[in-house]
């Protein structure tokens, strides 16, 4: 049932001061991530690496891109006003992502955070029920983006299966046993190239309905379809690194070989979309540009794993996987909904500082891409580290959370007045 305006979460559109709540997740995750680069520069007393790895990286997946997406598709759902019942669900994920900020650094993957991490397992479950049966409600306005959507949903629990596995594993005294980390790799897997990947294409479809823009239906269910079977598939390479037989590298590259033809269907489906953004801001035209391009980088790069030496390569090098996933993570995803937010009036650039911000941010994506996947091919080539790499990097790494803290300053002031 509709709730009556006065119910409303402060903003225009509903749940517009959620988008600054989990801006605020997203610096405090670029904050982590600058003080795990600044460990490689000097000792830092009593600093545990993992732990805090473990803290920035649940912090930026589940208080940033998890909550980040539903703050950005509710309004499309209840464009008059969000439940109460998921306004609670909402608080509840911020709950559980405070307390695994505060419990990982302290105990790190073991008892209270584990809690936290499975309340958030939970509070998902919530989310996927009550949005699923109110996108059920709307796949005649939304075609594309609830196929994506609902698509995205179920990964998403698929991802938390093998989180319910982890508890008996680690149990079992296993923690150090090849099943632990396939286990984790499982999770990661149908996260970033599942659940992350089809809801932020379910959001960017949602999106182009709702402004009544012609689309080539035909050409987008290929992609999806093409995309969609690839998935399963390519989580061999995720396997490879504990069992790098011919057979795992050869579904690897049949899972590549497919999404490569969903590249190429989606590259097609581009050119024959009828998209203009000419009226959308500047600023949420260029950043929706930069995340349609690092989308395509990304399937670009993974089509070069189809070759086993380079699938090896991929696996075992440790600056291209984390050179990857902050291309989706950074490039894709976080681009897309700061240019949907943008887009959809949830906030908007009040001064100089947010757009200054946003340029400080996309140097730090770009910079950080750069060093990474610099020195990830000077291992390869086996030419040793570049001069002073670690301190470039962090360096470049701090213009993220300066950026971030300029952006929020820069379009937080409607809603600091909207609480007074």
């Amino acid at each position: 049932m509709t709730e009556s305006p006065s119910q409303r979460i402060v903003g225009e559109p509903p749940g517009s001061g959620w988008v600054m709540i989990v801006l605020a997740n997203f610096l405090v995750a670029a904050l982590i991530g600058v003080l795990l680069r600044y460990a490689f520069v000097a000792e830092i007393p009593g600093f545990h690496f993992r732990k805090f790895m473990y803290a920035h990286s649940h912090v930026a997946m589940l208080g940033w891109l998890f909550q980040g997406f539903f703050a950005v598709l509710l309004p499309k759902l209840y464009p008059e006003a969000i439940p109460r019942s998921i306004q609670r669900f909402f608080w509840l994920s911020q709950i559980m992502v405070m307390g695994m900020l505060v419990s990982f650094p302290i105990v790190g993957y073991t008892s209270v955070a584990i809690v936290f991490a499975a309340g958030h397992v939970l509070v998902s479950y919530g989310f996927v029920y009550v949005i699923w049966k109110e996108l059920g409600k709307r796949r005649y306005d939304f075609l594309l983006g609830v196929l994506f959507i609902r698509t995205a949903l179920i990964l998403m629990v698929v991802s938390t299966l093998s989180l319910l596995a982890i508890g008996p594993i680690m149990a079992s005294g296993l923690r150090q046993h090849e099943i632990f980390y396939m286990a984790v790799q499982w999770f990661l897997h149908f996260q970033f190239n599942g659940w992350f990947l089809f809801m932020a294409l379910g959001l960017w479809f949602v999106q182009l309905e709702s402004e009544g823009v012609s689309l080539p239906v035909t050409q987008a269910r290929a992609f999806f379809w093409w995309l969609l079977l690839s998935t399963p598939i390519t989580f061999a390479l995720a396997v490879a690194w504990s069992n790098p037989n011919q057979f795992v590298f050869a579904m690897n590259s049949l899972g590549i070989i497919i999404q490569t033809i969903a590249l190429i269907l989606f590259v097609r489906f581009l050119i024959q979309s009828r998209i203009r953004l000419t009226d959308w801001s500047p600023w949420s035209r260029r950043l929706l540009i930069l995340a349609l391009l690092s989308f395509l980088m990304k399937l670009c790069v993974q089509a070069l794993v189809v070759l086993p030496v380079v699938a090896e390569m991929a696996y075992t090098i440790r600056n291209f996987v984390i050179g990857f996933i902050h291309l989706i993570t950074l490039g894709s995803l976080t681009m897309l909904l700061i240019s949907l937010a943008l887009r959809n009036g949830m906030i908007s650039v009040q001064n100089r500082m947010a757009p200054i911000g946003l340029v400080l941010l996309i140097f730090g994506f770009l910079g950080s891409e750069f060093l990474l996947f610099l020195q990830g091919t000077m291992f390869w080539m086996a030419m040793g580290f570049m001069p002073f790499y670690h301190e470039a990097l962090f360096a470049i790494s701090i213009a993220l959370p300066v950026g971030i803290a300029l952006f929020l300053i820069g379009v937080s002031r409607p809603f600091l007045k909207g609480l007074t």
